[in-house]
């Protein structure tokens, strides 16, 4: 799973493994290392308990949840993403939930696991 930060925008990036973790466990959980005693983690979950996507940060964890049936008809079929925003401090967080496509223009070993790009497909 990848995260990209812009502003205020959140992006998480899903693999067909990350998708099928989704489905099976109900959470992906990813991590980065800085150094001893300095970890970031990041996280999305299927949840019952939302009505939209929503986020929340607290001691160095970044959870992302969006909504079971979301998750489930999402991971079940062609739909790209999932999509939404909350209400921030001074202006909306845009959150957006993305099946991760194979780059269309160069091979990667990143891309191994993404999703055929449909735009490939067009050529």
């Amino acid at each position: 799973m990848k995260l990209r930060i812009h502003e205020n925008s959140l992006r998480l990036r899903l693999n067909q493994a990350d998708v099928a973790r989704l489905e099976q466990d109900g959470r992906v959980v990813e991590a980065v290392e800085f150094g001893p005693n300095a970890r970031f983690t990041y996280s999305l979950e299927s949840s019952g308990k939302c009505g939209n996507p929503r986020a929340s940060y607290r001691d160095g964890s970044l959870k992302v949840e969006v909504p079971a049936e979301s998750a489930r008809v999402w991971a079940a079929s062609d739909q790209v993403a999932i999509s939404g925003e909350q209400e921030g401090a001074d202006k909306p967080l845009s959150i957006l939930i993305e099946k991760d496509f194979k780059c269309a223009h160069r091979d990667s070993e990143e891309d191994q696991d993404a999703y055929p790009n449909p735009l490939a497909t067009r050529a």
